[in-house]
């Protein structure tokens, strides 16, 4: 089957102080150029912004790729919010608690009884689950012990988001204090899973939930006389050619897609006759590699889908994509971005540092990078449009939320690839550094 802030106080530069304060937090966003983290305080609910330089230690991570979203973690910060230290929080359990990916992933082969709970909430175990996952939501398992299989040695394995998470450490324990014997937490969870390349699977009621132009059906099959309802066509066997000849050219992987999609966060759900047929696989696989982030095979696949009744179309199947990318609040849809840099009617605010601006600027755009944004609020106008931009929108959605949290109410940014956009709508770029 398987192969292999409100304390949004100081963002930036003012001076040093010695006082140090030690602060927890739940990462909602991070740019590591831009070297800022968004995140919220789990006791609190209240959201703060932190810088981190180069002298930035870390614990228990090898870089800050390693700090991702839903990180839980501990630092050390100054007056100014820079971090001197940046600890991530990891999961404590016994190792005879703990299975590894590979271990897990041969225990579903074996196709003997097991239970796999997913301990996150159920809106992140429907955009994608390791196959043969249960929704076990660990701040509901306690009140639904039902969920669970009877036989209480048989073997259980909860999972969540990664080694920061607490979740699977949550659910294991109310497993064994109600009496289940064989339970194991799976600490690298899901991102781990996906890393890996394992594949993860959606199943038809979310699905038949979600059939609109903001998700990807992807029918992989070579030649599907019906098909799940809003489906586009592109054959794994012509994906397996593009991937070797993009191979042979040594073309970039980020620059990989398909039908020039340029949202990488797309939902993808991949659909062949079966979940586990070689088609859906490799597609998966190719996909994957290409950093496509949400992509997901559909479980039980069309025969499946069809069977259950849902809704199916028959004829000519689409091969040109119909997606419109569910806009982030703040965003702003890319052809109003274009009419606002056109235009002139809007300020433009480029939030990248001043040498990736000199690469390509535009015209009338102003150049704060994000860690100075805060030492130029009076630049900033509180009434007209002010729209934001950096290289792939994380900065401009920080500099976003810093502006909101300073009473900035007419505030957008682009979340998407500055390069792609300005290049596909003709808009000339200029060289040479732009001035605050």
């Amino acid at each position: 089957m398987f192969k292999k802030a409100a304390l949004l106080l100081v963002l930036f530069t003012m001076p040093y102080s010695s006082m140090a304060e030690e602060i927890i937090g739940k990462i909602q966003s991070i740019s590591i150029q831009g070297k800022v983290i968004q995140f919220i305080n789990p006791k609190t609910n209240e959201v703060s912004v932190l810088k981190f330089t180069e002298e930035t230690k870390l614990e228990s991570a090898d870089s800050f790729k390693d700090l991702m979203v839903n990180t839980k973690f501990k630092a050390t910060v100054d007056d100014n919010m820079v971090a001197g230290k940046i600890k991530r929080v990891l999961v404590n359990l016994p190792k005879d608690q703990i299975i590894g990916t590979d271990e897990l992933a041969e225990l579903i082969e074996s196709g003997q009884p097991l239970y796999i709970g997913d301990a996150r909430p159920k809106s992140k175990y429907d955009t994608g689950h390791i196959p043969g996952a249960k929704p076990s939501p660990a701040s509901e398992l306690g009140n639904n012990l039902n969920w669970l299989l009877e036989d209480k040695a048989t073997p259980l394995v909860f999972y969540c988001g990664g080694v920061t998470c607490p979740l699977s450490p949550k659910a294991l324990k109310i497993a064994k204090t109600n009496g289940y014997q064989n339970v194991r937490a799976y600490v690298d969870g899901f991102p781990a899973w996906k890393a890996d390349v394992y594949p993860s699977h959606v199943n038809q009621e979310w699905l038949a939930k979600n059939l609109d132009i903001h998700h990807v059906i992807l029918d992989v099959r070579t030649a599907p006389k019906s098909f799940v309802k809003g489906s586009v066509h592109l054959p794994a066997l012509e994906l397996v050619q593009m991937h070797e000849q993009w191979n042979k050219e040594k073309y970039p992987t980020q620059k990989r897609t398909i039908f020039t999609l340029r949202d990488k966060k797309a939902p993808i759900t991949i659909v062949a006759n079966s979940d586990s047929s070689d088609e859906a696989i490799e597609a998966y696989e190719i996909l994957t590699f290409w950093k496509f982030k949400n992509v997901a095979i559909l479980n039980e696949g069309f025969v499946g889908w069809s069977e259950a009744q849902l809704p199916v179309e028959s004829g000519k199947i689409a091969t040109e994509l119909n997606y419109v990318k569910k806009l982030a609040t703040g965003a702003i849809d890319e052809k109003d971005f274009v009419n606002a840099v056109t235009s002139g009617k809007a300020m433009i605010i480029d939030v990248r540092s001043a040498d990736e601006a000199s690469q390509g600027r535009l015209k009338n755009a102003m150049n704060i990078p994000l860690d100075e944004l805060e030492r130029h609020l009076d630049r900033i106008p509180k009434t007209g449009l002010v729209v934001l931009h950096c290289v792939g929108g994380a900065r401009a959605s920080l500099a976003y939320t810093a502006l909101t949290k300073k009473g900035y109410t007419n505030v957008k940014f682009l979340d998407d690839t500055f390069e792609d956009v300005v290049k596909e709508n003709g808009i000339t770029l200029l060289d040479g550094k732009s001035q605050i």
